[in-house]
């Protein structure tokens, strides 16, 4: 079978090659899935340059996402049948034509639902998922502050505060963006590009500070947004776009105000969905994952606009993923 395969971490144009590997064998309990399609994630190309925070053994295959139909499954298998469109659960190595793994770990996609929407259905919006509901456990009315509120993750949170009624203090970098979370119904916005952030925070606040917040940028505006929490209040910093690209070990850092931070009593902590997938029973994460797919069926969730390339012309697809993509979705098709 065909597979993408990178043997050293590095600049993925140099490092990623196109191979044929053996079939993976199927061993109780397993299912054997041919892959329909897998987006190509940031998270993907860290790993390659082995800047990820799971570097896995090589040889390897990037993927943590996609959606293909089971074709075999081992004895004592519990999970889908033979011949069931399924999504992948915390799951690795998904950029090859077959992909062998715990059959339960597999979710089933509803009748009618895209194959495009559906290979798109795990990272971002289960992040979005779990940041909201499961460990900021938001009710109805509750405030939300997120940065990078346009970003793919932003847009979810925004659509998941529509189903479940919370409310959301929005931060871009550019006026443009306004419209954006407006037209999904973003209930306050700040743009950091002409607007005092720590003013229209103590406005948004009546003074009392961000009870809870999620933050994808880090940096300065991450320490920013941490001098502004309300006692006891918590903040969940699950990327670090200010660091993208960069190399100096000095753009990695968040200077925290120790003061403010000391004397709110408030939380600052790291979150990872590959973290937050295996602490959870399994159960769990298979009825949010499906849950969200549900969410995607019946148009309560709209799926990026991706496009797609034959995995064997992976080089161009890897080069605009990895450049200025917009809001595409770049998504590699193994069903050649």
């Amino acid at each position: 079978m065909k597979a993408l395969i990178f043997r050293e971490t590095g600049e993925p144009k140099s490092v990623l090659k196109l191979e044929e590997i053996s079939p993976p064998p199927l061993a109780p309990g397993e299912a054997l899935v041919r892959v329909l399609l897998s987006p190509i994630n940031a998270s993907d190309l860290h790993m390659v340059r082995g800047r990820y925070g799971y570097q896995p053994e090589l040889p390897a295959s990037p993927g943590i996402e996609g959606v293909g139909i089971v074709e075999a499954v081992g004895p004592s298998a519990q999970g889908p049948m033979v011949g069931t469109r399924v999504v992948f659960v915390d799951t690795w190595n998904t950029w090859r034509e077959q992909i062998v793994c715990p059959a339960d770990k597999l979710v089933p996609v509803p009748d009618g639902m895209d194959d495009s929407a559906a290979a798109a259905s795990y990272i971002n919006p289960l992040t979005a998922w779990a940041l909201t509901k499961s460990t900021h456990n938001l009710k109805e009315g509750d405030w939300l502050l997120q940065t990078a509120a346009a970003s793919s993750v932003g847009k979810f949170v925004l659509q998941l505060a529509q189903q479940y009624r919370f409310r959301t203090i929005n931060v871009v970098r550019r006026r443009e963006q306004e419209s954006i979370i407006r037209n999904l119904g973003g209930d306050e916005v700040i743009c950091t590009a002409d607007e005092d952030l720590r003013s229209r925070l103590q406005e948004l606040t009546a003074g009392k500070g961000v009870e809870r917040a999620i933050d994808c940028v880090a940096g300065d505006l991450g320490a920013e947004i941490a001098r502004n929490l309300a006692p006891a209040g918590t903040m969940l910093v699950y990327g670090a776009l200010s660091s993208h690209r960069q190399t100096d070990p000095a753009k990695f850092l968040m200077p925290l105000f120790a003061p403010r931070l000391i004397y709110s009593t408030a939380t600052v902590r790291g979150w990872w969905l590959p973290r937050w997938v295996p602490s959870q029973p399994l159960a769990e994460v298979r009825a949010a994952t499906s849950d969200l797919l549900t969410m995607f069926s019946k148009g309560a969730l709209t799926p990026p606009v991706s496009v797609r390339y034959s995995v064997k012309d992976f080089q161009e697809a890897v080069s605009l993923a990895d450049g200025e993509a917009g809001q595409e979705k770049v998504l590699l098709d193994f069903s050649d």
